[in-house]
């Protein structure tokens, strides 16, 4: 078990060696570059889609409000039908 740790240790530290010693390449700095334009494209996505759930949870509580609302009309509609003696009738 022990040396089972002991190489995932070099190996750990042989790839992060490798990542540094490549981003000190030309190559390794254009590669960071269109990385860090994709991270930025990525969070301007992440953005909008917070944007977009915030919309749609105003969105579905305005429905919830509406529907509470509705069924508080209902009920008292119901409710003043049966004090009348009568039956509700909704048209």
């Amino acid at each position: 078990m022990e040396d089972r740790n002991v190489w995932i240790s070099v190996t750990l530290v042989a790839l992060v060696g490798g990542v540094i010693a490549f981003l000190y390449t030309e190559r390794g700095r254009e590669s960071l570059k269109r990385m860090e334009g994709s991270v930025e494209d990525f969070s301007r996505s992440l953005h909008q889609l917070r944007d977009t759930i915030q919309k749609a949870s105003q969105v579905a509580a305005q429905g919830i409000e509406v529907a509470t609302e509705s069924m508080e009309v209902v009920a008292g509609l119901i409710g003043k039908g049966g004090r009348q003696g009568g039956s509700a009738t909704l048209h």
